[in-house]
């Protein structure tokens, strides 16, 4: 098991337990908030490590997700996390973030 700080743990917890429609912009931007200086590499880091841990599976699911949807890819980084987590969801979810 990875050692993660404390402000990655709170960041991890308060987007896994968002019901908004927040994106990877909301995270990096609070991300940048708890900790600076920090920038999208470190997010991505934070979502890869959380990804290993399996206990924020909302917050890797929905950061990947806004992620690709936006830049209609993701980062080479990603593979690997991204396809398992598109593995993971259902038709109907794939269709909505045009997976299917």
């Amino acid at each position: 098991m990875a050692y993660l700080a404390l402000y990655k743990l709170e960041l991890l917890d308060e987007f896994e337990n968002r019901r908004d429609d927040w994106t990877f912009a909301d995270f990096e931007r609070r991300l940048t908030e708890k900790k600076t200086p920090a920038n999208y590499q470190d997010a991505n880091a934070i979502i890869i490590a959380a990804h290993k841990e399996g206990n924020w599976p909302k917050a890797v699911k929905r950061y990947l997700l806004t992620n690709q949807h936006v830049h209609k890819h993701v980062s080479s980084e990603f593979n690997e996390v991204f396809t398992e987590v598109v593995a993971m969801l259902s038709e109907k979810e794939k269709q909505i973030w045009g997976l299917a």
